[in-house]
């Protein structure tokens, strides 16, 4: 029987895979529905970025993960790539590709879904973060000063200072 705190995550994810198909859907119906043209060029932009961060940072995270399953670097914490700049790659750039979708869509009802992934995305970011606290410990909390969790503008500047 499940736990409550999994029952939880349970829905919580359901909910964030529906709302996710959602905003596609609302993509592909309601496409540039305002006619802002900036806004469409703007959306289609940012949807690039936010996939090149998915493979970017899923890229950083097999090559750990790959090394790991050798027997080097077990437990290592991925600091390389996308992670040396963000600790949370993979939420910005999903986070980048709600917001684009919302700019391309131009619909008044894929706002409200785009803000609800968010804030459901920022929540998972932060029980993510505690999790990786209690599986990587110090090195997790030696980290999160360095790095910030989806600031790419302060995480350039910090990784161009060392």
């Amino acid at each position: 029987m499940q736990s409550r705190r999994e029952a939880i995550h349970t829905a919580v994810t359901v909910a964030f895979i529906v709302l996710y198909g959602l905003l596609i859907i609302f993509f592909v119906l309601f496409y540039n529905s305002a006619h802002l043209e900036v806004l469409l060029y703007l959306g289609w932009g940012i949807l690039i970025i936010g996939i090149v961060f998915l493979f970017v940072a899923s890229r950083s995270r097999r090559k750990v993960r790959a090394s790991r399953e050798k027997g080097e670097n077990k437990g290592a914490l991925v600091e390389t790539g996308m992670y040396a700049f963000v600790r949370h790659p993979e939420f910005l750039g999903h986070m980048l590709i709600f917001v684009a979708l919302v700019l391309i869509a131009q619909y008044w009802v894929s706002i409200l879904v785009g803000v609800t992934l968010v804030v459901l995305l920022y929540l998972a970011m932060l029980d993510e973060e505690r999790g990786n606290v209690e599986k990587f410990g110090a090195a997790y909390t030696d980290y999160m000063p360095r790095v910030p969790r989806i600031n790419l503008i302060t995480g350039i500047i910090r990784f161009l200072k060392q």
